[in-house]
């Protein structure tokens, strides 16, 4: 079975309309590296898993798990944070997870902006795998 941050990677790698805004090597799984921290790298993105738990039993075995994803997404300028955000909040929504939490900072560590959105979703336990 596919860990959550591994299936929201590849929904938002093979995209084709994110992919023309970021760079599919500028997605990251759980962190970005030092070499990669970059200004003229910019954009980037990160996701990490926050939170994941067992849901809706019947007969004393789960059926379902939520899980809270977290997508920071590092960009130049407010203009390619405006284009981009809302390609990845589409991609989200049309894969059943739901935005729930947002904040809007600049970066001191690398002097970008930074865009992190939390996102929520029930997944079906898959049994047979």
């Amino acid at each position: 079975m596919m860990l959550p941050i591994q299936e929201v990677e590849k929904l938002l790698s093979e995209n084709e309309t994110l992919a023309s805004l970021v760079d599919s090597d500028r997605i990251f799984l759980v962190f970005v590296p030092e070499e990669d921290q970059d200004i003229e790298k910019a954009p980037m993105i990160r996701i990490n898993e926050l939170e994941s738990h067992r849901k809706d039993y019947a007969d004393d075995r789960a059926l379902t798990f939520e899980v809270d994803i977290q997508i920071d997404l590092w960009t130049k300028t407010l203009k390619d944070a405006q284009a981009i955000q809302p390609v990845i909040d589409q991609i989200m929504a049309e894969n059943d997870y739901k935005q729930y939490a947002s904040a809007f900072d600049r970066d001191p560590d690398i002097a970008l902006y930074r865009y992190a959105r939390r996102y929520r979703a029930t997944k079906l336990i898959d049994f047979k795998k």
